[in-house]
C-alpha cells in the first residue's frame, strides 16, 4: 500500500520504515542521508510544533535504531555543504559480526 506524501511528512514510523527499506536494500558498507529526511523519522524533543517543515533530528534515538539493524550512524561533518553545519548528513557504515 503505498503512503501519500502528506501521511510521510508527519507520519516518524512511515519515516522509519522507509530509510529501513532503502538501509536494507542497499549493497554497500556505507550510506548518506539527508538530515532533513532523518529528522522526520526521528524528530528531537526540542521539535518545533510551528515550525514541523524543519524537525531537529534527535542523533541519540536514529544511532540506537541504526546499530538495532546492523549500521553506525555519524553525522558526516565533512559532506556538509555550506549552510549545513548544524544540519549535517548521516553516514551509515555497515557492522559486521555481532548484529549480522
Amino acid at each position: 500500500m503505498p503512503v501519500s506524501h502528506h501521511r510521510l511528512q508527519r507520519d516518524p514510523r512511515a519515516w522509519q520504515t522507509a530509510l529501513d527499506q532503502a538501509l536494507a536494500a542497499h549493497d554497500g558498507e556505507r550510506a548518506l542521508a539527508r538530515y532533513e529526511h532523518l529528522a522526520h523519522a526521528f524528530p528531537s524533543p526540542e521539535y518545533d510544533p510551528r515550525d514541523e517543515s524543519h524537525p531537529h533530528l534527535n542523533l541519540d534515538a536514529l544511532k540506537r535504531w541504526a546499530l538495532y539493524r546492523g549500521w553506525q550512524a555519524r553525522p558526516a561533518t565533512d559532506r556538509a555543504q555550506e549552510g549545513e553545519v548544524y544540519r549535517p548528513p548521516v553516514r551509515f557504515i555497515r557492522v559486521m559480526g555481532k548484529y549480522h
